[in-house]
């Protein structure tokens, strides 16, 4: 691997994936040769960076994207963690990744965290799927509608290698996250150690007085653990500074991260044995969502339909060419939800800050 150095533009530097990404990166052998620059927008915490991880931080937000395409312009690895749905913001560091060819000649590369919600369907909770995406059949992920989701801004960042051939472009594709975030930029309050899912479906369920299902719950997620998720942007950033011809990208450039499946019904009935312990829900039976109503406990009827989709994958070109080993299965997942909702139940509270 090559000791000189390497200017990296982080963005999601305090999020759950971006902050366990960027707790691997300081404390990476090659650290010392990592010129990590992180869009933040807290002060404080910016300054705990700087002067806490000795990573220099610029002050401000997606919407400001002129200051984005400077910042993706000065960097030859871009790593986004910040949200893959934002077109404006996505196509702003596209601009500085191919000013930043035209004008020095380098070829940069952009690391985009997308998401195996592109591959949802209708389910509504009613049925499950036999359709398996895999990474390495590119056809099949091409022909899905342009206007799925998180789509456009992939379309966008493939456009940019594959089209444009400005920029080299990989797209982390991890299925569903889980396990409690640890770590000094946790410790620090810098960066935050829940998903989004768990969460959600602990606060919809205090708020109702039981655990809501929509359908029969049958549907099916892939799913991974955070750590594992980590371990796989580190073997990729030391891929690409190795030898970065090795690496896919562009339109074979898709990297799905999974190990593991269930049932929404399985994870649901998991989070209801554990308020029910805790005697926080009248039941541990799962309580039918009446039509309409799961809406006003999951944010709104967007999301609360999402929950209750299939999403089944196959990540098969991270194990293949990256030698990704993930060692963290389903049965981890629900093994370790007892805790998590032990402490989210405490944050609900307002008994202590996590």
């Amino acid at each position: 691997m090559s000791t000189s150095p390497v200017s990296i533009f982080f963005l999601g530097a305090t999020g759950y994936i971006g902050g366990s990404i960027l707790k691997r990166l300081i404390s990476h052998p090659n650290h010392k040769n990592f010129e990590i620059t992180a869009l933040v927008r807290s002060a404080d915490k910016a300054k705990a960076l700087e002067t806490q991880f000795g990573v220099k931080t610029v002050l401000g937000s997606l919407e400001e994207l002129d200051k984005l395409a400077a910042l993706a312009e000065d960097a030859h690895i871009t790593i986004n963690t910040a949200g893959c749905d934002d077109e404006p913001m996505i196509k702003a560091i596209l601009r500085g990744l191919k000013q930043r060819r035209e004008k020095t000649g380098d070829i940069p590369h952009f690391i985009h965290t997308s998401g195996t919600g592109e591959f949802v369907d209708n389910a509504h909770g009613e049925f499950g799927s036999d359709k398996v995406y895999s990474d390495l059949d590119i056809a099949t992920i091409e022909a899905l509608p342009p206007n799925a989701l998180h789509r456009p801004g992939d379309l966008l960042v493939v456009a940019a290698d594959a089209e444009e051939g400005y920029a080299r472009t990989h797209v982390v594709m991890p299925s569903q996250v889980y396990g409690v975030a640890t770590g000094p930029l946790v410790d620090a309050g810098i960066a935050n150690p829940h998903t989004l899912v768990i969460p959600l479906f602990v606060r919809a369920a205090l708020k109702r007085g039981s655990v809501g299902v929509m359908g029969k719950g049958v549907t099916r997620w892939t799913n991974v653990h955070i750590d594992d998720v980590t371990d796989f942007y580190i073997l990729l950033l030391d891929a690409i500074l190795q030898d970065p011809t090795k690496v896919s990208h562009g339109r074979n450039g898709y990297f799905i991260l999974d190990n593991g499946e269930l049932e929404t019904r399985e994870t649901l009935q998991a989070v209801a044995d554990a308020l029910f312990a805790l005697g926080r829900i009248s039941t541990r039976e799962l309580v039918p969502y009446a039509p309409g109503e799961a809406g006003q406990y999951l944010i709104n009827d967007y999301i609360a339909d999402l929950m209750f989709t299939n999403a089944r994958t196959k990540g098969e070109r991270a194990r293949q060419e990256l030698g990704w080993a993930p060692t963290r299965t389903s049965q981890d997942f629900l093994g370790g939800l007892r805790e998590e909702i032990e402490v989210l139940v405490k944050k609900e509270d307002g008994k202590t800050d996590v």
